[in-house]
């Protein structure tokens, strides 16, 4: 993004009004939902995790804080207005895929988180 996009980024409520769901930038108060809701849509729990592959792969409260670190404007949440409970997110990162190899696993692209 370019850097006086970045600055001057302030993102704007869509929805209508009467929806209960707004989606609105990451913050790391919510990063053990966001975690919680990573596993339920993923069907896994920490306890479950049984190799270094799949520790890699798992996105931790702790891992989102790193997300929100290195990239703040890319991260958002969709968010239970009536009870602050998040309900949605979304993970990205931007790669030139010219310069890493596309084939390896998001843990390897990312150093692990």
């Amino acid at each position: 993004m370019n850097a006086n996009l970045s600055s001057t980024f302030q993102p704007r409520l869509r929805q209508n009004r009467d929806t209960q769901i707004a989606v609105v930038p990451s913050s790391v108060k919510y990063a053990g939902q966001m975690e919680m809701c990573h596993q339920l849509a993923y069907g896994y729990t920490l306890a479950d995790i049984t190799s270094d592959v799949e520790a890699g792969e798992a996105l931790t409260a702790d891992k989102f804080r790193q997300h929100l670190a290195i990239f703040p404007q890319g991260q958002f949440i969709a968010l239970d207005k009536a009870t602050d409970r998040v309900v949605g997110l979304t993970v990205s990162m931007r790669v030139d895929l010219k310069t890493h190899d596309a084939a390896k696993s998001w843990a390897e692209l990312t150093n692990d988180g």
